[in-house]
């Protein structure tokens, strides 16, 4: 099964921006003491704080931007009190990074048509993937849902090249009016998407389950990053498990780990 990237480290880093992201979420960039290589997008960190604090466990992020060697971003939202405690953190303040872990995407050949779809923060693991697509000047879709526009969290990050976005809310203020999945539907039946494209999916569980299921009814080739919990992010305490596809990469074993065989996995390695 998973073992643990050969990059990985854990360090005390420093916060070195800061911003506010929609109604409930925030982006935070850290300043680490040694460069690391650039990364496949899709790969996460365990955060804490160092010192006295609440937060006794780690919590993943997906790593949102990595703009050079030393400066990494991650974009989150508060959900509980480890976000909440985050989210205090000043410029300068210190905290824990154990990273990077998982595997993420192996970003398309160019040649290959690429539908990256993702629900509020889901966007996440998606920033760097458009990067390494626009650089190849590859043809790439881009679906973004939420239930309201402002929890469309950094959109304006993802406008201005080459990048075809398609906006959805639930609500309708911004964009198509229904779900990310009904939105790439309307794509796919309006010809504007291509049934061989290769689709990647990142969001809340009820997006990723709506989502496989109307892949697979479609005949979609799809990879998943999964959003669960964590424990430790480095396969020891078997909080993250995933239910193995029977027929996949996995063979008869009936569970995977989350943060050391995922959080990217292939939509015929999971029984999700």
């Amino acid at each position: 099964m998973g073992v643990l990237p050969s990059d990985a480290r854990s360090e005390v880093v420093l916060v070195s921006g800061k911003q506010s992201c929609g109604p409930d979420a925030f982006l935070m960039e850290v300043e680490l003491p040694t460069p690391l290589e650039p990364l496949n997008p899709g790969r996460f960190a365990m955060l804490t704080p160092v010192g006295p604090s609440d937060l006794t466990i780690p919590r993943p992020f997906s790593i949102y931007g990595q703009s050079d060697s030393t400066h990494l971003s991650f974009l989150i939202q508060v959900m509980g009190a480890g976000t909440r405690i985050l989210s205090e953190l000043s410029i300068g303040e210190s905290l824990r990074w154990t990273g990077p872990l998982g595997n993420g995407f192996e970003v398309a050949p160019s040649e290959r048509e690429v539908v990256l779809l993702a629900g509020g923060v889901g966007s996440a693991p998606f920033l760097a993937y458009a990067h390494a697509r626009e650089q190849a000047k590859a043809q790439t879709h881009f679906i973004f849902g939420a239930r309201t526009e402002d929890r469309l969290y950094d959109r304006t990050a993802f406008e201005g090249g080459t990048l075809k976005i398609q906006l959805a809310t639930d609500d309708g203020s911004c964009g198509f009016h229904g779900t990310v999945v009904q939105a790439l539907d309307a794509e796919l039946k309006g010809d504007r998407i291509g049934h061989g494209a290769l689709f990647c999916a990142c969001g809340p569980p009820g997006l990723l389950h709506g989502f496989t299921d109307f892949a697979r009814a479609e005949g979609l080739e799809f990879q998943l990053s999964l959003e669960t919990y964590m424990g430790c992010g480095i396969g020891v305490c078997n909080g993250c498990p995933t239910k193995a596809s029977k027929s996949g990469r996995f063979g008869g074993w009936p569970w995977a780990k989350t943060c050391t065989d995922g959080p990217v996995f292939a939509g015929e390695d999971v029984d999700y």
